[in-house]
């Protein structure tokens, strides 16, 4: 298992995404002298990321892109895979092939989490499910061609109206068959919906390739009261191989939460009762 944080490129500005803003390449610097494995990148508009510097630039410290993140889409320019104005989608499909495309430069996935908007009451269900089927059916075969992946988030219903748990996830990606389409799984939405972190990560297993981190109070692991030993553990016996990216409030400071929540992670990664199990 690798240990990436979420850091934002210098497009992003909004107080509404978990992942450390500002300056992308002092950000990246510091994560790579803590020891961190990789980053998630929080991107905005994907036609504006420089290729070359991100991989010149991660490559150089050591770190790997982990993957791509889209909540700062919906967050800062109020866009949305499914939302009632055809342009809004329209521009939110082309952000997202866009993102892919970003994406398969580093073999790795596109998240989708927020950014999928919601279902919502202007419109009969069956409408805005239909929307939110086709965005998602089209963008994961688009990624298959591509060797990237679209890895839908189940989140807390304060956040979405449509996916709350590891298992409605499942369901979905069952109904969708795409090779391109997969999981991700957020232990902050998880302790909020989801029965059991074993029981998803088990249930999502075939489809499961990356987890977002945090506490229950959305701080570093270890600042609240998840069983991260448990999560480590039931990820162990799938044989999961993926990141565990941090995506956290950074208190009291960016630094001291990197630093805490990294050792804290390593420190159960590392046990001999883990080690054994792996």
């Amino acid at each position: 298992m690798k240990i990436g944080f979420s850091v934002a490129t210098p497009e992003v500005d909004t107080p509404l995404l978990p992942a450390q803003q500002g300056d992308f390449i002092e950000n990246i610097s510091i994560l790579a002298d803590l020891g961190y494995d990789g980053v998630e990148v929080s991107i905005r508009d994907p036609e504006v990321i420089d290729l070359k510097m991100l991989e010149r630039e991660t490559a150089s410290r050591g770190l790997e892109v982990a993957s791509i993140h889209t909540a700062a889409i919906g967050f800062q320019d109020q866009i949305w895979l499914c939302h009632p104005d055809e342009k809004t989608r329209a521009e939110a499909f082309r952000r997202l092939i866009a993102a892919v495309d970003v994406a398969a430069n580093f073999s790795v996935g596109v998240l989708v989490g927020s950014f999928r908007g919601k279902l919502g009451s202007e419109v009969p269900r069956e409408v805005s499910e239909s929307w939110m089927f086709d965005a998602f059916k089209k963008s994961s075969d688009y990624a298959d061609s591509k060797g990237s992946k679209i890895l839908f988030e189940p989140q807390a219903r304060s956040s979405v109206d449509f996916g709350f748990t590891a298992q409605e996830g499942l369901r979905f990606a069952e109904k969708l068959q795409s090779p391109g389409f997969g999981l991700m799984l957020d232990t902050y939405h998880m302790n909020i919906e989801d029965a059991s972190f074993s029981r998803s990560i088990f249930d999502a297993r075939e489809y499961l390739s990356y987890l977002q981190i945090s506490d229950s109070n959305r701080l570093y692991p270890g600042a609240g009261h998840i069983n991260f030993g448990e999560i480590i553990n039931s990820l162990a016996a799938i044989n999961f191989d993926g990141f565990l990216s941090l995506q956290i409030l950074r208190e009291p400071d960016f630094i001291t939460s990197a630093r805490l929540g990294l050792m804290h992670l390593r420190s159960i990664i590392n046990s001999p009762l883990i080690s054994s199990s792996s």
